[in-house]
């Protein structure tokens, strides 16, 4: 027993002692990052549940006048030579409007599904606007080959999901209130009302203004299909996130929320005014949408992840101070085994902190997790050392690691140079502490004691 003893109190042997048990944490910390895993997994089906009952990602487009037309085909007869020509059904010209305004009050609540909460919404959405006469006019030119059915005609409002529509006030297209029915353009499901463009006679613009309320989650969306669109919405949300093909022109974020504004052009888009077929796709229109996201600065789960991206890092450090220590403070000697349970209560403190935050927030529960850690390290050490100075020491040196840890997890942005910082500063300190100790003479030593 007494030459196990001596084998560890050799300099070399216990430091490599120690950076073996340094590996074997990477160990239980990869458990807790596969349970952080996990929980996110739950918390994206839940995400899923509440989305799929009160509404998903939407996207909402300005609406399209599709008409109707027949192609001319000619049939020859092999026997007599003669020439026959039918009409058949062709494929439907597309117009979009000239102008297009959206205005949209998002008002959003959380809706929880066991212990995971998630941001829903509900779009109050006033969409106005006009298709030109002299754009009415060229949809309607026919030629030898081509017949256009101005009686055919369809007005559709693209959307997302017409199965999260919560009201629909106003549907008024030509100045006439229209009922709408359940339809398909490009690819996207639609409200569509059927028009007569041959009966309304002059040449006039068509005119509409709809109004309806459409709830979701997410985010919210919106297709720039007016040659010239704008659209200003006021999202009742703290947490400003834009994204897709346009930013917005102007904004004004205030603590509960912010409104955004948005122009964009013809000439900003890729498809045109008027096609026929499918010259545009659904991929094309898609790629050109822009809006809102239900952005969630706490993540917890991230977090948790970061935090224990860092979890080897700190054990090693702590290790590392704690050899360092052995061997400047006098009375103050650990046991490998001792270093063994010092890493697994730093280990378990990733597994406490994730078990709190999904209940009581993570900040809260990292104080609570970080104090606890530091008294049990702190309790534990004061049993196996006797100085006192030393242990006070430790722990305050402990209480500020995690302190910048935990500054280091708020700043996503700094990350990397304040996690750099931590480990240059902590090397520095140690070089700085034993920078006049001979460590041949140290390993003698202990061999003689």
């Amino acid at each position: 027993m007494q030459g196990f003893e001596t084998r560890f109190a050799s300099v070399s042997v216990k430091a490599v002692a120690i950076a073996v048990l340094t590996l074997l944490m990477l160990w239980p910390l990869s458990q807790v990052e596969r349970l952080v895993s996990e929980r996110q997994s739950l918390q994206n089906q839940a995400y899923g549940v509440i989305a799929a009952g009160f509404g998903g990602a939407q996207i909402l487009g300005g609406p399209i006048l599709t008409v109707e037309t027949q192609d001319k085909t000619v049939g020859v007869n092999t026997l007599t030579k003669e020439r026959t020509e039918t009409w058949v059904e062709g494929a439907p010209l597309h117009l979009l409007p000239s102008e297009l305004q959206i205005t949209t009050n998002v008002s959003v609540e959380l809706r929880s599904k066991g212990i995971y909460s998630v941001p829903v919404y509900v779009s109050k959405v006033v969409m106005t606007g006009e298709f030109k006469p002299e754009a009415l006019a060229s949809l309607l030119v026919s030629n030898a080959d081509i017949h256009a059915l101005p009686s055919r005609a369809v007005f559709q409002l693209p959307v997302s999901d017409v199965k999260y529509l919560r009201a629909l006030m106003h549907f008024d297209v030509d100045g006439q209130a229209a009922r709408a029915t359940s339809g398909e353009v490009v690819g996207l499901s639609a409200l569509s009302v059927p028009i007569d463009l041959k009966a309304r006679g002059e040449a006039r613009p068509l005119i509409f203004r709809l109004e309806f309320e459409i709830a979701g989650s997410e985010s919210l969306h919106f297709l720039p299909l007016g040659s010239h669109t704008t659209v200003a919405a006021h999202v009742a949300w703290p947490h400003p996130d834009f994204d897709g093909a346009f930013f917005p022109v102007t904004r004004d974020i205030r603590p509960d929320s912010y409104t955004a504004g948005w122009e964009v052009l013809e000439l900003n888009r890729t498809y045109p005014q008027q096609w026929r077929g499918t010259s545009v796709t659904q991929p094309t229109l898609l790629a050109t949408s822009f809006g809102v996201r239900l952005f969630q600065p706490s993540n917890i789960y991230t977090q948790n992840y970061r935090a224990v991206r860092y979890g080897i890092l700190f054990i090693a450090i702590t290790f590392a101070c704690l050899f360092a220590w052995e061997h400047v403070v006098r009375g103050l000697r650990l046991h490998p085994m001792q270093y063994l349970l010092v890493g697994l209560a730093l280990a378990t403190f990733y597994l406490v902190l994730l078990a709190l935050s999904e209940h009581i927030g993570f900040a809260l529960s990292y104080g609570l997790a970080a104090a606890a850690l530091v008294t049990l390290i702190g309790t534990y050490l004061t049993g196996a050392i006797k100085n006192r100075r030393a242990i006070a020491v430790i722990v305050a040196a402990l209480s500020v690691a995690y302190g910048v840890l935990y500054v280091i997890l708020l700043s996503e942005d700094y990350a990397l140079l304040f996690g750099s910082l931590l480990v240059f500063a902590v090397l520095a300190g140690l070089m700085v502490a034993t920078r006049r100790l001979d460590w041949s003479k140290v390993g003698k030593a202990a061999a003689e004691e």
